[in-house]
């Protein structure tokens, strides 16, 4: 240890000063220590937040249900709807998951989803009829041209063909439709944004089985907005609505192709 001396005072002198300095830092122990507390119970407290932080992302990474690979709703009546994003998803619809007794929906217009009715077996309702007509609607290319209104066809799943004639060529995630087709004239061609508070995801479809199912949602029509600055706006008004953390990639998913904009905020 090395201390240093004041050669103009006496030993006792220099003994005397560091006396009175050791004595004040005594006195100042009892406060240092309980500083030194004080900062470690901040650090804690600080480290459970982060931890809690944590927490809250990984409840948030949820386990999907496997129809959400898919455009998807639930209609006033309970029937699971589903409608093709691209050719690939198109095709796997018709192909792998529509049945007997399901129902078959698309847009009188080059470009848009298939929509796939489940049956589970049971009579389909008008209700769900007219919402898959406007789901097929609302996600053809008559959104991205910006129209109000399109007509759309129903089938039969055994009307429903995948396979070309001879000599001709279908591509991929095309049909032929075979037979006499049910239509549905002038179907709006809008979607209704909303939140599941339980499952914690992003949902859309037809107004009527939003408003049903969700209550407070958000209206999208064709328009003039860039899809993600929409997306943007949309998440604010759903975190505002419902105060959990939205995701703007599912709000993404669960907008048609095109350039929309906010006609309506139910809350």
């Amino acid at each position: 240890m090395r201390v240093e001396l004041d050669i103009r005072k006496t030993v006792a002198e220099n003994a005397a000063y560091y006396y009175e300095k050791a004595k004040k830092a005594r006195k100042k122990i009892p406060s240092l220590i309980e500083a030194i507390e004080k900062t470690k119970r901040e650090i804690e407290k600080a480290e459970l937040e982060c931890e809690s932080r944590k927490t809250e992302k990984r409840k948030k990474k949820r386990e999907r249900d496997w129809y959400e690979k898919f455009h998807w709703f639930f209609s006033s009546d309970g029937f699971l709807v589903l409608g093709g994003k691209d050719a690939g998803t198109n095709q796997a619809l018709v192909r792998r998951y529509m049945e007997d007794k399901d129902l078959f929906f698309h847009a009188d217009i080059k470009g848009g989803s298939v929509v796939i009715v489940k049956s589970q077996g049971k009579e389909i309702p008008e209700q769900t009829k007219k919402e898959a007509a406007e789901f097929a609607a609302s996600f053809s290319k008559a959104f991205s041209l910006g129209l109000g209104g399109i007509t759309v066809y129903s089938a039969r799943p055994e009307q429903v063909k995948t396979a070309a004639k001879a000599g001709e060529f279908l591509p991929k995630g095309g049909f032929v439709i075979i037979g006499e087709r049910e239509w549905y004239k002038a179907m709006p061609v809008r979607v209704a944004v909303s939140y599941d508070r339980e499952k914690h995801r992003v949902v859309s479809g037809p107004e009527s089985a939003i408003r049903n199912n969700y209550k407070k949602y958000i209206l999208v029509v064709p328009g003039d907005v860039e899809k993600g600055q929409l997306a943007k706006k949309i998440k604010k008004i759903l975190e505002e609505m419902f105060g959990e953390e939205v995701d703007i990639n599912e709000i993404l998913q669960a907008l048609p192709p095109g350039k929309g904009r906010i006609k309506e905020v139910r809350a």
